[in-house]
C-alpha cells in the first residue's frame, strides 16, 4: 500500500506498507528504502492511543466517531488524513483506532473495496482487527462495493469489542 504523502509525528513523507497473510506487516519509508516490521499500538502506549479519521467531514459522521472513540477511552483529538494512510497509522502503532461511520448526509453509501482491501490486511497482519460497525468481516469478494457492510472499524484489536459495544448503544 503506497502512501506518498504519509507523514505523521515528524516522519519524512512517503511510506510503503506491505503485508503477507500469516507473515506480518512491514513499512518502508521512501527516504530509506529499508523495511521494518510493524505492530499495532499496545495498551501501555498511551501517547499513541488516539484515533484517525478522514479530513473530509462528508466522508463520515465525525461527531459520532468522536463519541465512540471517547467511549473506548481515547481522549485526544483525532488525527485527520486522507486515503488508506489511516490504515498505515493504525498498523504501525501510531493510533489505536480508525473509524469511518456512515455520514447522515449519505445514509445509503457503501464503501468501495479498493479503498479498504490493502489497508485491512496490513492492519490484520500487524495484530489489529478490521470489521464493519456491526462486527462483520469486510466483504471484498461479492461486489466492487461492500454492499453487506456498513461503516468501517479498524483497531489495534484490544479496544475493538469496546468500540463495537459503544456503537450498539
Amino acid at each position: 500500500m503506497g502512501c506518498p504523502a504519509y507523514a505523521i509525528d515528524g516522519d519524512i513523507p512517503g511510506m510503503l506498507f506491505v503485508a503477507v497473510r500469516g507473515e506480518g506487516s512491514m513499512k518502508m519509508p521512501f527516504s530509506t528504502g529499508k523495511f521494518t516490521p510493524i505492530q499495532v499500538v499496545k495498551a501501555e502506549d498511551t501517547a499513541n492511543m488516539r484515533f484517525v479519521e478522514s479530513v473530509e467531514a462528508a466522508h463520515g459522521d465525525q461527531s459520532r466517531q468522536n463519541a465512540i472513540a471517547q467511549a473506548a477511552g481515547i481522549t485526544s483529538p483525532s488525527v485527520r488524513m486522507d486515503s488508506q494512510a489511516k490504515y498505515g497509522v493504525v498498523a504501525s502503532g501510531q493510533a489505536a483506532l480508525y473509524l469511518r461511520l456512515p455520514s447522515p448526509k449519505y445514509p445509503n453509501y457503501r464503501e468501495n473495496i479498493w479503498d479498504h482491501a490493502a489497508g485491512a490486511i496490513v492492519v490484520e497482519e500487524a495484530g489489529g482487527r478490521v470489521t464493519d460497525m456491526y462486527g462483520k468481516p469486510l466483504d471484498f469478494a461479492s461486489s466492487i462495493k461492500m454492499v453487506d457492510n456498513r461503516g468501517i472499524v479498524v483497531s489495534n484489536g484490544l479496544i475493538h469489542d469496546q468500540v463495537l459495544s459503544a456503537l450498539k448503544s
